[in-house]
């Protein structure tokens, strides 16, 4: 009778690789729904008053601003997306069913996904707070 040990040096599994690289894709396309969601009223309000210019926008927001409940939609779910891998993998990582040895690769982009996560929730966050698109 043998017993096993797992190599924790190796790089992760190419399925936790691939998770990763989805979650950062689905945050980063949330991140730029929900920028074009705040770019129509919330984000110009925000910035005059921190007493920054807001006049690079008014393209942005002029074209985000007829489809602006539509973008709310696409960056809800994307966001929804990301945070439900973003939860499979730390289940995954939790349960012992992974290689417990990651990468500095890795964890910056884990890292840079919910950061980037965070952002856009808060860019929806202020959205509704100075004027809901629904």
């Amino acid at each position: 009778m043998e017993i096993q040990v797992k190599d924790s040096a190796g790089p992760p599994p190419v399925a936790d690789r691939q998770g990763e690289a989805a979650g950062t894709v689905l945050a980063v396309g949330g991140f730029l729904a929900a920028f074009g969601v705040a770019s129509c009223c919330a984000l110009p309000i925000a910035l005059s008053t921190l007493g920054l210019s807001a006049a690079s926008l008014v393209g942005i927001g002029y074209l985000a601003g007829q489809y602006q409940q539509a973008l709310f939609y696409l960056a809800a779910g994307c966001l929804a997306g990301a945070g439900y891998l973003a939860y499979r993998q730390w289940r995954a990582r939790t349960c012992g069913s992974c290689v417990a040895g990651s990468t500095r690769g890795h964890l910056l982009v884990r890292w840079t996904g919910r950061g980037v996560i965070l952002l856009a929730v808060g860019l929806l966050a202020l959205t509704f707070w100075y004027e809901p698109p629904i």
